[in-house]
């Protein structure tokens, strides 16, 4: 089981991947380092709510690839 932090990077990439989109290119729309957006990615930083919903908009996914469901993030009540 893994962080909300580690599994909505891997689902970020995921989204992206899926469309073909390059991380210099969503990093590019949305103002970051491509660097920083591998280390999303990765689990390795935290991401604001805020840059999660750009990078949503921008990928034109739904809601529910980049978020997990509760039962699959580890916390420490699981």
């Amino acid at each position: 089981m893994k962080s909300a932090q580690q599994l909505i990077g891997m689902n970020i990439k995921i989204a992206r991947t899926k469309r073909s989109i390059t991380q210099a290119e969503v990093a590019n729309k949305i103002g970051i380092e491509a660097s920083y957006l591998s280390r999303i990615e990765k689990g390795t930083v935290p991401i604001s709510c805020e840059r999660i919903y750009e990078i949503i908009h921008f990928l034109h996914c739904n809601i529910e690839e980049v978020f997990p469901q509760p039962s699959e993030v580890k916390t420490q009540f699981n």
